[in-house]
């Protein structure tokens, strides 16, 4: 029996924002897999880290959208995490 999950998931957004969120989360993916790969293969943690550092800093000084900003930051941090806890 086939089942309509379109009524028990929320519509399709295509907004500029859900496009947005689309790309940092993406973006936030991979970077954690890079990061993984890296301290997996001999880079120093804290190495990876304070490259993570830096692409939070270019982040925020070259991000124009505060909102786009915010996230990725939230996202960056995140991976900040997930890799500093590994």
């Amino acid at each position: 029996m086939s089942r309509d999950v379109s009524v028990t998931r929320p519509p399709e957004q295509d907004d500029d924002a859900a496009f947005a969120e689309g790309a940092i989360t993406l973006w936030a993916n991979l970077l954690t897999l890079i990061g993984e790969h890296l301290c997996e293969t001999g880079a120093p943690r804290r190495e990876v880290l304070e490259m993570l550092t830096m692409l939070h800093d270019t982040n925020e000084a070259t991000i124009r959208s505060p909102r786009a900003r915010a996230s990725a930051s939230r996202h960056l941090m995140s991976v900040y995490r997930a890799l500093g806890e590994a």
